[in-house]
This record gives structure tokens, sequence and C-alpha cells, in this order.
């Protein structure tokens, strides 16, 4: 090796911990920004020729490459926005760039390549997307609201515009209470005793607020009545029954545990004034009284759930002389009003309602990628895939090794300052030490000069 060679090799050692410097101030730089991943310096040596058998060496330098970790894991950050997500683990958060504006809707066209990112502080914005810090809007599957069933085959921006949650008319109406078995009338201390009224707030088809009474009256010793009122149905107040309900006794000849139901009137499918019991046709059977409704905006099917026969959850008669309700509930809601939106740990977009009611309409998946340190960086803190790193995979949240979403959390940097400040020092005295060598073939090659004089 020439006296010019080891001044060549020592500038390839100045340029490559010039470069490791950049890095380490590109780090540094970015040390509190969201979800930035932090670039290494891989030095490489140069060799021009080097034989072991000749007993020869010829250095070329050294080249310092940049390894992007992409895969390495930053701090987790709890944060107030219930639409913030972080990745724990490996795998991207699918995103798009606005490239334009339909002139017909106003709303955002987006670019057809994929973007992937970590930078997970999405908020909505005007038009209802939801949008990071850097500009890119979020990617999801779209989820059925009513049945909860996701479709993967395709995803698309994530935008909530479902400001209203219509109303639910009532079904079902569960019925769990004690009916005193030494109830008597206050007056004569004999049968019938009517007890007090229970009653209950439903909903029509429109979400209006209708009230449906419950009349118990004991007319023997394990014998009652039940009369059902519906004020305002068909435009009049409307009771359905009475009926009888049986405590005691048998189903289908097997004997049931004394205070159970044992039968329910006209349970054959034949109704009594409007109420049809279910049919009894063996212990743990299903025991209700079905009826129809119509508040104007047409039938209206209830079932009213009194527990089942021969079961002690439910109706029951035992000793007492009030009526102890246990559950009176129903399923109906009124219309609802947009509250809030948040992104869960499984990845689901949902909305609150006002009236109680929670509805999925995306799932963010996580984008695997089969060696995530080859993406290509572009603005904004996002990544492309290239032909290294290999094809976009999207999964569920802890499915197929993919990491897990945080809710209500975000990513920071995955830079240590420490680690950066030492690699620094280690930068600045082996550019000295090569710097040296440049100085020191310099004083070489004047030498050599000199030998002529």
């Amino acid at each position: 090796m020439t006296i010019s060679g080891a001044m060549q090799t020592a500038i390839t050692g100045l340029n490559g911990q010039s470069t490791a410097i950049s890095y380490i101030s590109d780090n540094v730089a970015n040390a509190n920004t969201t979800g930035y991943k932090k670039v290494e310096s891989r030095f490489q040596t140069l060799i021009t020729q080097s034989s072991a058998q000749a007993n020869t060496h010829s250095p070329g330098g050294t080249i310092n490459q940049p390894f992007f970790a992409n895969n390495v894991q930053g701090s987790i950050q709890q944060v107030a926005s219930t639409t913030s997500i972080a990745v724990v683990g490996n795998g991207f958060i699918p995103v798009s760039k606005k490239n334009g504006e339909n002139a017909a809707t106003g709303l955002p066209t987006f670019e057809t390549t994929g973007y992937y990112t970590r930078v997970g502080d999405f908020n909505q914005n005007v038009d209802g997307y939801l949008v990071n810090s850097s500009g890119y809007f979020l990617r999801g599957w779209n989820v059925d609201p009513v049945t909860e069933v996701v479709d993967t085959s395709a995803t698309t921006e994530v935008r909530v515009s479902n400001l209203l949650d219509a109303p639910v008319a009532t079904s079902v109406v569960d019925y769990a209470a004690n009916l005193p078995s030494n109830a008597v009338d206050p007056t004569t201390s004999t049968v019938p005793a009517t007890l007090s009224t229970s009653s209950i707030q439903i909903f029509d088809a429109l979400g209006n607020a209708r009230t449906l009474d419950l009349q118990w009256t004991r007319i023997g010793t394990n014998s009652w009545t039940l009369e059902v009122g519906a004020a305002g149905s068909t435009g009049t107040t409307v009771a359905f029954g009475p009926v009888t309900v049986e405590f005691g006794g048998t189903v289908n000849g097997t004997t049931v545990s004394p205070g159970t139901i044992s039968a329910l009137g006209n349970s054959n499918g034949t109704a009594t004034n409007g109420l049809t019991g279910s049919t009894a046709g063996a212990i743990d059977d299903d025991a209700s009284f079905s009826f129809t409704l119509d508040y104007g905006s047409g039938p209206q099917a209830i079932k009213l759930d009194l527990g089942s026969y021969g079961n002690s959850i439910g109706t029951t008669q035992y000793a007492g002389d009030t009526l102890t309700l246990n559950d009176f509930s129903q399923n109906g809601v009124p219309q609802g009003n947009f509250k809030s939106l948040a992104i869960d740990n499984d990845g689901f977009v949902s909305v609150t309602f006002d009236n109680g009611n929670v509805k999925k309409f995306y799932q963010i998946p996580i984008v695997k990628f089969r060696d995530p340190t080859e993406l290509d960086r572009v603005n904004g803190n996002a990544f492309v895939e290239t032909p290294n790193s290999g094809a976009a995979v999207l999964v569920q949240p802890g499915s197929s090794g993919a990491g897990d979403y945080v809710s209500a959390a975000i990513e920071g940097s995955n830079v240590d300052i420490a680690e950066e400040f030492s690699k620094l020092i280690v930068a600045q005295r082996i550019y000295s030490a090569n710097a040296r060598i440049i100085t020191a073939s310099d004083d070489l090659l004047q030498e050599t000069i000199n030998i002529r004089r």
C-alpha cells in the first residue's frame, strides 16, 4: 500500500464518520418525534485485493451504510385522546396520503400508494376522517354495526359521519320477581288479592317512550292472574289478559320445585285477550307471554319473559307479603346522538351514542412485513414497501405474530439520547484519528519529495 493509498483510506474513514455523525444528529433531533425510528451506522470494509495465500493485502478503506431500526420498539405514552393508538411489537398502521379533492363532494381523494406508519396520534377532522399529526389518513376494514362482521377484503379510509343512532323498538321485556305466597286482600284477608302495579318504560318504533304495566292478582293457593296494560296502543288504553299463571305442580308429568312456574294460561298457542303463553314442553323451557302492540307505526311484537318452567331463576312464588322485584328490563332504545369516538385495544373504531348504544364501524388491521428494516422512508414519518421488505400483509391485532394495539396511547421515538452521545464521542475520536493519518501521510509525502534535495 502506497502512502497516497493510506491517505485515500483515511479519507474514506473521515467520510464514514461524518456520515455517522449526521445519523446521530438526525436521531437526536427526532428524539421527541412521535413514532420516529432511529438510523444506525453499519461500517463495511472496502478491500481492493487481499490473499492469505499470496500474503498480500491492499485495503481500500470503509463505507458507512445506514441501518434503519424500524423494528425497534419505542416507549409507550398514555394520552387523553381516545382515538390515538400505539403499536406494541411488530407491525405498522395502514394510512393514506391525500392528493386532492373531489370537485363534486369536496371530500379528499387519495394516492393509490400504500403508506404505513407508527404515528398513531389520530384525531377526527372536519369531514369525519381520522388524521394523524403528519397528515396521513387512517385506513381500516369496514365492520357491519349490526352484526359486527368484519369485511377483511379491503381497507378504506376511516370516516365516521354517523351522528345519529336509529331507535330500536322494544321486542323483549325481562321480568323476574317473587310473588308473595301469603298475599291476601287487606280488607277481607282473603283472596283475590291484587298487588301494586309494576311499570316499565318501553320504546316504540319511532323511539317514543311508552309505559307497560303488569298487574298481578292472587286467586288461589298457587294460582295467579296477570294483566298487561299498554296505554296509548292503537290510540287508546289497552289491557291484555288477564291470564292464569300456575306455580308448583307438574310440567308434562314431571314435578317441578314448589314456588316455580308450572303452567301459563293458553300455552297451546291460542291467545286470550291478546296474551299467548309459551308451551311447557319440559322443565327449563322458556316461560313467556307474547303479545302485539301498535302505537301508530305498525304492529310491534313483544315477548314478556318470566323465566323458565320449574326454575327459580325468574318469576317465583315464595313466602312473603309484598312483591319483590328482582329484574324488570327491556331491549328498546330511543334515538341516540353522537357522544364520543374511540379506538380500542382490538383496533375497533366505535361510536358511543347518548342512548347507551356502542357501535363498531371499522377495525384497524396491523400490517406486517418480512423485513421491516428494508422499508423506504418518506416525509411525515411514514414508510412504503420495497422489494426487499416484502409485500404488506394485513392481519388482526395480536394474531399471526403481529403486534398489539394500545388504546389512548402513542409510541415515542426509539432514540436513546445517552446512547447517541456515546456514539458521538466515538465517532469524533475516530474522525480525529483518521485526520491524524492524513497528516502523517502528508508528512511522509513531504519527506519523499525532500529526498531529491
